[in-house]
């Protein structure tokens, strides 16, 4: 497999090149998740008393059943529920556009929504 060209690091004034999928250099890796959510409660990144009747729904539609899991016949508890498109991409939060999922499902569609 031929080696990535580097980039340059997304972070402005940073002068450091980059191979990674992210966009930034090994100093600001992590810059890009923390400066969106930096100093924000709960909610004011709109997940307040609204989104907690909305989760619940969402748990009892999906019988508190991992969607994921499910689709690979296994049964797992769902303790989130999540974007099925993200809102950061364009998503909603209409019923249609969430799924429960159980924490490893959503820490591993999180993490791959972020190499986007």
């Amino acid at each position: 497999m031929p080696a990535l060209i580097p980039r340059a690091c997304r972070k402005r004034g940073c002068g450091g090149t980059t191979t990674d999928r992210s966009g930034y250099c090994v100093a600001h890796r992590n810059e890009g998740w923390q400066q969106h959510q930096q100093g924000k409660s709960r909610h004011e990144r709109g997940y307040g008393s609204q989104w907690d009747i909305r989760r619940a729904r969402i748990l009892k539609r999906d019988n508190h059943l991992c969607q994921s899991c499910l689709r690979n016949g296994r049964a797992v508890e769902a303790k989130t529920v999540d974007h099925i498109l993200a809102k950061a991409h364009g998503g909603t939060d209409d019923d249609s556009n969430l799924e429960s999922l159980c924490w490893p499902c959503h820490h591993g569609k999180t993490s791959r929504e972020r190499l986007k």
